[in-house]
């Protein structure tokens, strides 16, 4: 923008002086001065030259411009039209290429005409097909009580504990932080022991853990909690907040 402010500048000058060169000319012109005269016209040749270089770098630079918004409105096309993403082998997502956000929610969201008794089923569900798709090694869903504002465990994935899951309040536990904020937490480098897997081969930690809050109508009504040993990525952050928006939907009509 500046430098088509400059060349605008420079354009202007130029057609003043320029003008002000074919007035002298006429002028020689008429009282016969011829020696002002070559000179005027050498001097608006030269302008003219000028004139024109400066009207062309102009023109490139609009181009160039237009070009680059042109590049803007397309990326941000794709990113509001479904968001293509790109995995790799460090990716959580358990599908190789390009993928379209509706095409990866379609694999892991139940059809809308599902039926399913309660949330605590519906919960299952999603985190059943959450692990096909992703690399998900333990997964939670929390669902907000009405009655005494207690975020109770309603789905669990590979949860191995003589314990239950504990609930917690809104603003408790980093869970009750990401309902509180409605800001999904990604956590990387998590203490060892902080969160056990149980394999046959023994007992292992992740170091990975997602927290994404489930809101609906403005309103934490839910948590959806997520472990891998590979770190969640821009991608993972992206289809994890889709998913708990349509998780919202549901889950919001069962535990009615």
């Amino acid at each position: 923008m500046n430098s088509t402010k400059k060349y605008f500048t420079r354009g202007l000058l130029l057609f003043v002086f320029l003008t002000i060169s074919i007035f002298a000319s006429l002028y020689a012109t008429m009282t016969g001065i011829t020696s002002l005269l070559y000179v005027c016209v050498i001097v608006s040749f030269i302008l003219l030259l000028c004139l024109l270089l400066v009207l062309m770098q102009t023109k490139k630079t609009l181009d160039s411009l237009e070009d680059e918004v042109q590049r803007l409105r397309e990326r941000e096309g794709a990113r509001l039209r479904g968001n293509l993403l790109n995995t790799d082998e460090n990716s959580n997502l358990n599908y190789a290429g390009v993928f379209k956000i509706d095409e990866l929610l379609a694999e892991i969201m139940p059809a809308t005409d599902a039926q399913f008794s309660n949330a605590e089923v519906y919960s299952e569900k999603i985190l059943q097909n959450i692990a096909k798709g992703m690399n998900i090694v333990q997964g939670m869903v929390y669902v907000l009580n009405d009655s005494d504002q207690m975020f109770n465990i309603s789905g669990q994935f590979a949860y191995y504990s003589e314990e239950q899951p504990k609930s917690f309040l809104m603003g408790e536990t980093l869970s009750g932080q990401a309902a509180k904020n409605k800001e999904t937490l990604n956590l990387k480098e998590l203490p060892t022991g902080y969160i056990t897997v149980l394999s046959g081969l023994g007992k292992s930690t992740p170091h990975n853990l997602i927290i994404a809050p489930i809101v609906y109508n403005d309103s934490s009504i839910g948590v959806l909690e997520l472990a891998s040993f590979k770190p969640f990525g821009e991608n993972e952050e992206l289809l994890v907040g889709k998913i708990c928006e349509m998780m919202a939907i549901r889950l919001n009509e069962l535990r009615s």
